[in-house]
């Protein structure tokens, strides 16, 4: 068997170096996007609590930001009427039931997103795998 370079030894290391950075990149924003599915399920369950505070005849109330981490009781008079966020900084005014079929769709989208980058973090760890099974088998050959 021939042997392994310094450069060979160096460049292995640093592919695993890569993919270990890449790995916890990809780490990092699927949190964001998991932050973003939870936020959806909580809008969804707020909206379904207005609206049944309402039918049930009770006053639906809450606490709006004012500025500064100050907050004022305020009252809803309008329950189905919510302005939901569409991206790319536009909202748009729609009933309850529209809302939530929204963030539903949202939820539904931010899934796939997160199911794919689930699949790139397994061949990151694959990939990191063959890298330290390289790294072993190198080692036990004497050659590192």
């Amino acid at each position: 068997m021939a042997n392994v370079s310094e450069d060979d030894l160096r460049n292995l290391a640093a592919r695993y170096q890569e993919f270990q950075r890449q790995a916890e990149a990809l780490r990092q924003e699927m949190n964001v996007i998991q932050a973003s599915i939870a936020n959806c399920d909580q809008t969804i369950v707020t909206i379904n609590e207005l609206k049944a505070a309402t039918v049930e005849g009770k006053t639906a109330e809450t606490m709006v930001p004012v500025g500064y981490g100050s907050y004022a009781h305020a009252e809803i008079k309008n329950v189905d009427k919510i302005i939901v966020n569409l991206g790319s900084g536009f909202s748009a005014e729609k009933t309850a039931a529209e809302a939530i079929e929204t963030l539903n769709r949202r939820k539904e989208q931010l899934t796939k997103i997160l199911e794919q980058m689930n699949a790139s973090l397994t061949k990151f760890a694959q990939g990191i795998q063959a890298l330290e099974a390289e790294a072993t088998r190198l080692q036990q050959a004497g050659l590192v």
